[in-house]
């Protein structure tokens, strides 16, 4: 299946995490989320099924530091990350840490680098996610607002504080109703 974005690839997420939304169900809402860890480790994360982890948990799209998006669930489908809003939202993962990382040492002892700062958002992932929900705002006719285009912390009932508090709203959202389309080569 293609990518919705034209940018983007699809990798499926594990069946198991894909599910049928309702027909009478309207998308309203893009929730924002952050990995917590890489672009690959959340690929495979949800590439697992019920058999490999308690709760089948996905998203629409992963956005990698350098822009990479790659859709992992058809934008028609329902995935769980974003509790009582799974059936009327897609779900956007971005490649970003709020809190450190925990330290990992090597073979012989010393600390292993983490694969990057907690805490940064790069402007390149930054761009690409607004052209995904620049995109998606316009296919499905949801308003390019903050009402609309929500952080996973701000879902109702929501226990997590993703995007976090270096997330840039304010640009974001200028970035979303202007952000021109990318040339990729």
């Amino acid at each position: 299946m293609p990518s919705a974005i034209r940018s983007g690839r699809f990798i499926a997420a594990h069946p198991d995490c894909v599910f049928d939304r309702k027909p009478s169900i309207v998308l309203d809402t893009v929730v924002v989320h952050t990995m917590e860890g890489t672009l690959q480790g959340t690929i495979a994360f949800f590439a697992q099924g019920k058999d490999q982890r308690p709760v089948p948990t996905a998203a629409h799209y992963c956005v990698g530091r350098e822009g990479d998006v790659v859709q992992m669930v058809p934008d028609e489908k329902k995935c769980y990350h974003a509790g009582n809003y799974n059936s009327r939202s897609i779900g956007i993962e971005h490649e970003v840490r709020i809190d450190p990382w925990p330290v990992r040492r090597n073979k012989d002892g010393s600390v292993k680098a983490p694969p990057f700062p907690a805490g940064e958002y790069p402007e390149a992932m930054l761009q690409a996610s607004a052209e995904v929900v620049r995109v998606l705002c316009e296919k499905y006719g949801i308003p390019k607002d903050r009402e609309h285009v929500i952080g996973h912390s701000e879902v109702p009932g929501a226990t997590h504080r993703d995007p976090g508090p270096g997330w840039e709203w304010e640009a974001y959202m200028a970035m979303v109703r202007d952000a021109p389309p990318r040339m990729d080569s």
